[in-house]
């Protein structure tokens, strides 16, 4: 199905780890690491938050955004 859909990210749940599948092949973002997750959409673009100051990912675009919490960085879309 993901394939199907296109998935660009995918968010994985609030579950203890030994009960999460992290979908080899896909970018992550782990809601028990990052806490509360923001997304800001625009046209073209998501700016995506996270209300865990620690939690950080490398597959997003650094756009030097401020908002709720902290900025993990952009998804472009188009």
């Amino acid at each position: 199905m993901l394939d199907q859909i296109k998935s660009r990210i995918i968010v994985i749940g609030e579950a203890p780890s030994r009960h999460l599948h992290y979908y080899g092949g896909y970018e992550t973002l782990t809601q028990n690491s990052a806490g509360d997750i923001t997304f800001e959409c625009e046209t073209g673009k998501v700016h995506i938050f996270a209300s865990q100051d620690t939690y950080e990912v490398s597959h997003l675009d650094d756009e030097q955004m401020t908002g709720p919490g902290k900025y993990l960085g952009t998804l472009n879309v188009e």
